[in-house]
C-alpha cells in the first residue's frame, strides 16, 4: 500500500460577498503549485471551498447547505477519477463519501454549522493506490440581519468561472469537467531541430503512367467505352484505339507505290508462267526464284493495302486509377498529347521546397487540413535550384486514403541540428491579445495563470517551448482555447 502526505490546502472563505483566499499557501509547496500568488478579489460567485493535492490525486471540497461536494482528479492529467473510495476524518468521526458521476462525490456534513474552521484528513483509495490528503475548510462568518441577530452566510448556489485583474483564471472543477480540460507535466529534453517547409503531394515516380499515341490518328473507344476518372485499371488493359490518318500526299504516294507493285507483280507472273512452260529445258532454280520474288511482291502489296486501316491499341503502362482523361470519340490524337494519366493511389510522395540547403535527419511529418498528419521518409534532395528553391522528396508511409496528387500541405522535417526545450501539443499554445504566444499554467486545483512563451516548430503535432516555462510545470493542453475565452 502506498501512503503519501499531500501538500496543504487552500480555502475560499467569504463575508457578505464571498472572499476567495488561500489560492496558494507558502507551506509545503511542490511542483505544479503557485504558492506565491496574490489572493484574488472579492467575489459573490464562489462558494466556500478547500483543496489538497498529492503526486497522484487532486481533490476539491465545496460546502453547500450542510453538504460537502467533492471532485477527485488525477494530479498530472486533470482527469476525473470515478469509483474511488473516499473517507474523511470529520469532527463527527470518519465518514465515507458517496460516489456520483464523473469523479464527483458527496458527503452529508451537518457539522459544518458547528465552527468556522474545520481541519480535515482525506483518505483516497483508487486502483491500488492510497493517498492521505490534509486540508482545512474555512467558512464565511455569519451575516447579521436587520435586528443585529447573526444568520448563517448563504454560499453561492453555483460557481462561475472568471478572470481576475492579474490575468489569472478561476475555473471551478465543474466547469473544467464541461470544458474537458486536461493538463500534462512538462519535461525538458533535447530534440532535433525542425524546419517548416511548404509542400505538395506528387505521385511516386514508379507508380504513375502516361498513355500517349505513337502516331497521329483518330481516337476511338474500346468495347465498353473510354475509362473515366477514378476507374481502376491494370497494366496491359486496352484503354483506347487510334486509327492513323492518311494525308493527301501520303495517299498519292501510296497509289504510286501500288501501281509500281502491280506492274512488277504482272511482269514476274508472266515470266514465271513462261518458265513453267519450259521447265523441261530450264533449271528448277530459276522457277523457284521467280516464285519467291512473286510472293514478296504480293506481301508488299497486301501491307500497302492494310496500312491506312491498321489501328494502334493504347494500353495502361501501370496499375492504378485513371487520374486524368483527354479522350473523346473521333478526336485526332497527336503523338505528344497525354490521353490518360494513371496514378497508383497507394504510392504517393511529397515534394517540399526549401530556400536554404539544410541537412535533413531523415524523419519528417506532414500536416494537412483538419489537423491530419502523415509520416514521411526522406528520399532525396535536388542539387539544382528551381525558381531559386531546392526540391526535397519524401515518401509517404502508412495509409494514403483521402490523399490526392497536387494537394498542398506543410512539411516539418528534422534537421541534424539539436535544440533543448519543452515539447507541448500545438493545442496548448495560444495567441494572446498582444500577439505573443502563451500557455496556461495550472497552478492550483481551480486556478490557471497565462505564461508568455517563445516557441519553435517541432513536428506536426507539437511545438518546442524554448523560453517562458521550464520542466515540471502543469500546463493546459486540451481545452486551452476555451480557457482563453473566459472573461
Amino acid at each position: 500500500m502506498i501512503l503519501r502526505l499531500a501538500c496543504p490546502f487552500f480555502a475560499l472563505p467569504a463575508a457578505m460577498l464571498l472572499v476567495v483566499t488561500g489560492w496558494g499557501s507558502p507551506v509545503g509547496a511542490h511542483d505544479g503549485h503557485d504558492h506565491g500568488a496574490p489572493p484574488p478579489p472579492v467575489s459573490s460567485t464562489i462558494a466556500p471551498r478547500a483543496d489538497a493535492s498529492s503526486t497522484e490525486f487532486e481533490i476539491v471540497m465545496v460546502a453547500r447547505e450542510g453538504t460537502l461536494v467533492l471532485t477527485l482528479d488525477t494530479f498530472r492529467e486533470n482527469r476525473p477519477v470515478p469509483g474511488a473510495e473516499i473517507e474523511i476524518d470529520t469532527p463527527q468521526g470518519t465518514q465515507k463519501a458517496v460516489a456520483g458521476a464523473e469523479g464527483t462525490y458527496t458527503l452529508a456534513a451537518p457539522w459544518l454549522a458547528g465552527a468556522r474552521s474545520h481541519d480535515l484528513a482525506v483518505t483516497v483509495q483508487s486502483a491500488g493506490t492510497v493517498d492521505i490528503l490534509t486540508t482545512t475548510l474555512t467558512l464565511p462568518p455569519p451575516q447579521a440581519d436587520g435586528g443585529g441577530k447573526a444568520m448563517p452566510a448563504l454560499p453561492a448556489g453555483r460557481d462561475i468561472a472568471q478572470r481576475f485583474a492579474d490575468g489569472a483564471l478561476f475555473v471551478p472543477k465543474t466547469t473544467q469537467r464541461i470544458l474537458a480540460l486536461r493538463t500534462e507535466f512538462t519535461e525538458e529534453k533535447t530534440f532535433h531541430g525542425t524546419v517548416e517547409l511548404p509542400g505538395r503531394i506528387i505521385p511516386d515516380p514508379d507508380g504513375v503512367g502516361y498513355v500517349q499515341a505513337s502516331v497521329s490518328g483518330r481516337l476511338m473507344p474500346p468495347p465498353g467505352g473510354f475509362p473515366r476518372l477514378g476507374t481502376p485499371v491494370k497494366a496491359g488493359d486496352i484503354l483506347a484505339h487510334v486509327h492513323p490518318g492518311v494525308g493527301a500526299a501520303d495517299v498519292t504516294t501510296q497509289q504510286l507505290q501500288a501501281r509500281e507493285l502491280d506492274q512488277q507483280i504482272a511482269l514476274v507472273t508472266r515470266r514465271l508462267d513462261r518458265l513453267k512452260q519450259l521447265q523441261n529445258v530450264v533449271a528448277r532454280s530459276q522457277i523457284e526464284d521467280a516464285e519467291l520474288e512473286l510472293a514478296g511482291l504480293n506481301a508488299r502489296r497486301a501491307n500497302l493495302d492494310r496500312a491506312p486501316r491498321h489501328t494502334e491499341d493504347l494500353v495502361a503502362p501501370v496499375s492504378g486509377v485513371i487520374a486524368a482523361v483527354q479522350a473523346t470519340a473521333g478526336q485526332i490524337a497527336e503523338p505528344s498529347t497525354v490521353i490518360f494519366q494513371i496514378i497508383d493511389p497507394a504510392r504517393f510522395w511529397v515534394e517540399a521546397l526549401t530556400y536554404d540547403a539544410q541537412a535533413i535527419a531523415g524523419i519528417a511529418t506532414a500536416r494537412l487540413a483538419a489537423n491530419r498528419t502523415v509520416a514521411l521518409t526522406y528520399r532525396g534532395m535536388g542539387l539544382a535550384e528551381r525558381n531559386q528553391s531546392i526540391p526535397i522528396h519524401f515518401g509517404i508511409e502508412g495509409e494514403t486514403k483521402g490523399l490526392r496528387a497536387g494537394q498542398f500541405l506543410t512539411v516539418l522535417a528534422n534537421t541534424v541540428e539539436e535544440k533543448t526545450g519543452v515539447a507541448v501539443p500545438r493545442s496548448a499554445v495560444l495567441r494572446g491579445a498582444n500577439g505573443q504566444s502563451l500557455v496556461f499554467e495550472h497552478t492550483n486545483a481551480e486556478r490557471f495563470v497565462p505564461r508568455e512563451v517563445r516557441v519553435e516548430p517541432l513536428d506536426a503535432t507539437r511545438v518546442l517551448i524554448v523560453s517562458g516555462i521550464g520542466a515540471a510545470t502543469r500546463i493546459a493542453t486540451q481545452g486551452a482555447e476555451l480557457l482563453n475565452q473566459i472573461r
